[in-house]
């Protein structure tokens, strides 16, 4: 299949009669003098677009042709940003990341990608903590272009900029009003119906009104979509690839002493459903008489269960609503000074619902208010109950678990009671900057002050309830619970009883703010043979802080099926730096560039990096290129100083056991005697443009980063532990042969290596039927090896796990690296009327092994996406568009990772299928 597809692009590209990379400036008139502009990598002015460094340019035209209906679609489409490290909102359905949306260059994360506004950073997203922006807080409609520094740049920018630097310039110099409005809808029944809107308006020149500002507001909506919608993932049973192993209802766990807690347990207790006594409605075949299933595979003790099948319930995408602002401003003083100034504002609201609730005594025992109000952290059923008489008993005895017989028992329970688990997350972002920028005596300077603000307020409108007063109700003998009543659900006096545990209100609020005070000047020093020397300098003092406030429920622990207790967090610290570069022709026509920049944070102290490069340009047609320069991560606040607190793992499979979907004590946190993560990078590149209507061009890269700032997830932990790793031997707690506590706290780990290609072809032909304008932008990675801190190395291009099927080291976090990405492009332009065509193609990889220990692969694929434009009114542009054009379904995934969706890998698939937007808009000139 992989040629096939490959073959289909060559065709594709071809037949369109032209090739390459989008041309990035347009040549200056003879005789005029080119304009110096500032380009990202280099605080420089210069007048050559190709500079010394892999800047892969993306212009509001651009924007248009790829037909992107959102910023995070947009991005999608880069062939350089890896689902590994990021998140997106369909990827983040069901995980609580508040709608976040992040980018990771060369599959690194979304903490090594520094993502930049108008070249001055934003606050990292209160939700997530770390150093990760939001990039949905930048409107699609308010960017004028976007600059992907495909290199590590910690020398020019500081930490975070380890794979690279992602620069959204925002509209500046605009005259007029535009308006623009549209929805778009699956051509599947069911959810992600979207809606948006938007305006920007500009306002004056600077010669001769003396003032410009352009001003803009957006507006989006989006319906959720849910598992039930969608054939390939409303189910988790799909033998032999999988089997839904979430905790069921009615399950018997073993023998439980009231009041001997933490001594509680009586022999034989099973960790888990899969090593318990099993399930009576299992052994009558009436599982789903508690909305449950059978599970195929009997517990380790041979007894049969009831599982649960979350995946209908299951949100694919959540209902969101958006809203943004932008504005900036700049103010003529004379010919020589300026002062200026922008905003930002955005306030998302994120609506995740998600399968009811499960509870076990695994979960609960990570609930402090048991110990403080002496409760007994599980669900009992006392012999004195009716239905121990009439279920149990018959049943323990038929299964020959007769030594059990007359003792209380601990019972599983999926809590239909309360319906399934909403939550909602109000995240809002503003960012002021405001400074002056000119000449003095012939030097260009710049002054300026950026406030970045981050907040998320957690709430839960529905579905979850107190642990401990609903253990109270259900463990007082008087109520007579039944585990085993139709649909799971309690009626009559229970019911009423059980509203009084239910659980509505806030959870968290989070704060992230950045000060920056920062001033650099630049120009030129002499001239050698007639060419500038040019340099700049600069400093920048830069204040962070952290803040989180969680609720008395959730602060103990006690808000069931919410992950465990969160302690807060209150930390701040101090960063100062000091850059400069210098520009420098060569001999030969070589151009050198070197800059160098301190930074010292009053925690983890101080570091000086570097940036060299190179350019070369022997004839117009052709450009060489090298770079090489270190770089740093510094560790982030919650890296250092979030507490550890014991809480409940995500989702895991036990490669011992053969168990799936396990979740058990977890103990997560921050760790104060991390270091900084240290990074060298290299680049080397040509770009070819033999004609006027043709451009190429290939950079190679590479990148090592040494002391990797990770906490180990808990598959990867059990799948290490398993595998007799000795730096994983004190992270897994056993009872028995059976998993009861993962640790998964930060550290500083083994190294990697990164290294592959990007590759860029575009070019344009005019036929006598219109002009076609077509482009290649694909990215192959020859090497992603990771070394665990136990010394063992994991090579994850293409695949997320080894040869022995262990997940390969941060594959569980979600995504892939791929060996090959690409977009294909060609537009079509002809008068009134435009058409683009666009294929997205990735390479095969290998997901985790099926449940017969087969390898599984995911095909490689090809999706198209397409849209006609039409200009035919005055100042009036109509867009009709598709996405994923012949509706390709997934190919069913098995992952490795804790996601909750099934049948499709959320990190590569849009499970909105075939999606057709229509787009109005109109210029008010």
């Amino acid at each position: 299949m992989k040629e096939t597809v490959l073959a289909q692009s060559l065709r594709m590209m071809f037949v369109l009669g032209a090739v390459a990379v989008v041309a990035q400036a347009a040549s200056a008139q003879e005789g005029e003098k080119m304009q110096r502009v500032e380009v990202t990598g280099s605080s420089v002015k210069r007048a050559d677009s190709e500079t010394a460094l892999p800047v892969q340019m993306i212009s509001k035209q651009d924007i248009q042709r790829i037909g992107a209906t959102s910023t995070e679609s947009l991005l999608a489409s880069i062939a350089s940003l890896s689902s590994a490290g990021a998140t997106s909102n369909a990827a983040g359905a069901s995980s609580g990341t508040s709608g976040l949306s992040s980018i990771s260059l060369r599959g690194l994360g979304a903490d090594r990608t520094l993502v930049l506004v108008n070249g001055r950073r934003l606050a990292a997203f209160a939700g997530a903590g770390g150093a990760t922006v939001n990039v949905n807080v930048i409107p699609l409609a308010a960017i004028e272009r976007i600059e992907i520094l495909k290199d590590g740049a910690s020398g020019v920018y500081g930490s975070d900029a380890v794979a690279g630097v992602v620069n959204f310039i925002l509209s500046k110099s605009f005259e007029g009003v535009d308006v623009s409005a549209g929805a778009g809808s699956p051509t599947t029944d069911g959810g992600a119906q979207n809606q948006k809107a938007s305006i920007v308006g500009g306002f004056g020149k600077l010669d001769p009104d003396g003032y410009s500002a352009v001003l803009s507001a957006s507006w989006e909506k989006e319906k959720a979509l849910f598992g039930r919608d969608r054939d390939y993932a409303k189910s988790g049973n799909n033998m032999p690839y999988y089997v839904s192993g979430a905790t069921g209802q009615g399950n018997i766990e073993g023998v439980v002493i009231p009041g001997a807690y933490p001594n509680d347990r009586g022999a034989g207790f099973g960790a888990s459903p899969a090593t318990g006594y099993g399930n009576p409605m299992a052994a009558s075949g009436k599982c789903a008489d508690i909305q449950m299933f059978q599970n195929p595979t009997p517990s380790t003790k041979g007894a049969p269960y009831c599982a649960y099948d979350s995946a209908s319930d299951t949100n694919l995408i959540p209902a969101r609503e958006l809203a943004n602002v932008t504005g900036n401003v700049t103010f003529k003083i004379n010919d020589e000074h300026q002062l200026f100034a922008d905003v930002l504002l955005s306030r998302s609201v994120v609506t995740q619902t998600i399968q009811t609730s499960p509870v076990r005594r695994s979960f609960l025992v990570v609930d402090s208010a048991f110990t403080q109000q002496k409760v007994d952290p599980s669900l009992i059923l006392y012999p004195s109950n009716p239905v121990y008489q009439s279920i149990v008993v018959p049943y323990l005895t038929r299964q020959g678990f007769t030594s059990i017989i007359g003792q209380p028992l601990a019972i599983t329970s999926r809590v239909f009671d309360f319906g399934p688990r909403q939550s909602r997350d109000v995240a809002t972002q503003s960012r002021f900057v405001g400074g002056a920028r000119g000449t003095v005596w012939g030097q260009d300077y710049e002054v300026a002050f950026t406030s970045n603000r981050s907040k998320v307020s957690g709430s839960l409108p529905s579905g979850y309830f107190l642990q401990v007063e609903y253990a109270k109700i259900i463990n007082d003998p008087a109520n007579n619970w039944n585990p085993w009543a139709p649909g799971g659900v309690q009626t009559g006096a229970l019911a009423d009883k059980l509203k009084a545990a239910q659980y509505t209100g806030k959870t968290i609020d989070g704060w992230s703010q950045s000060d920056l005070a920062d001033s650099k000047i630049a120009g030129d020093l002499f001239t050698i043979d007639g060419r500038a020397v040019q340099y700049a300098a600069g400093l920048q003092a830069r204040h962070e802080s952290y803040k989180t406030a969680p609720s008395a429920a959730l602060l103990s622990g006690d808000i069931g099926g919410a992950g465990g207790a969160s302690a807060p967090v209150d930390r701040s610290r101090t960063i100062r730096s000091a850059f400069g570069e210098i520009n420098a022709p060569l001999p030969g026509g070589v151009e050198a560039n070197l800059a160098l920049r301190n930074d010292h944070y009053n925690d983890v102290g101080g570091t000086t990096n570097y940036k060299a490069s190179l350019r070369w340009q022997p004839v117009r047609s052709l450009l060489l290129r090298a770079s090489t320069g270190s770089g740093f991560r510094a560790p982030t606040l919650t890296d250092l100083w979030r507490p550890q607190v014991l809480g409940t793992t995500v989702a895991f499979s036990d490669p011992k056991t053969g168990q799936s979907s396990l979740q058990v004590n977890g103990l997560t946190g921050g760790n104060p005697n991390l270091k900084p993560e240290e990074s060298r990078q290299a680049s080397v590149g040509v770009v070819w443009s033999p004609a006027s209507w043709l451009n190429a061009g290939v950079d190679l890269f590479r990148i090592k980063v040494s002391d990797i700032l990770a906490a180990p997830s808990a598959q990867e932990v059990v799948s290490r532990f398993r595998a007799g790793d000795p730096a994983y031997a004190n992270l897994v707690l056993l009872n028995g042969n059976d998993i009861d506590l993962v640790k998964t706290v930060l550290a500083n780990t083994g190294n990697a290596t990164v290294q592959g290609a990007d590759v860029f072809i575009t070019g344009r032909h005019n036929f006598g039927v219109g002009r076609v304008d077509a482009a290649l932008n694909g990215t192959y990675m020859d090497k992603f090896d990771q070394m665990s801190p136990g010394g063992v190395m994991s090579h994850k291009v293409g695949t997320l796990v080894d040869s022995k099927g262990t997940a390969v080291i941060g594959a569980d976090a979600g995504g892939v690296v791929l060996r090959w990405k690409h977009t294909l492009s060609a537009t079509w332009t002809q008068g009134a009327w435009a058409s683009t065509l666009i294929q997205n193609y990735r390479a095969r990889y290998e997901a985790a092994h099926d449940l017969l220990g087969n390898r599984v692969f995911m095909g490689a694929e090809a999706t198209y996406d397409a849209n006609l434009v039409w200009r035919g009114l005055k100042n009036t542009t109509l867009t009709l568009g598709v996405r994923n054009l012949f509706d390709r379904q997934p190919q069913t995934f098995v992952p490795i990772a804790a996601q909750f969706q099934y049948g499709y890998d959320v990190s590569t698939y849009d499970p909105r299928g075939r999606f057709v937007y229509v787009n109005a808009s109109y210029a008010f000139r």
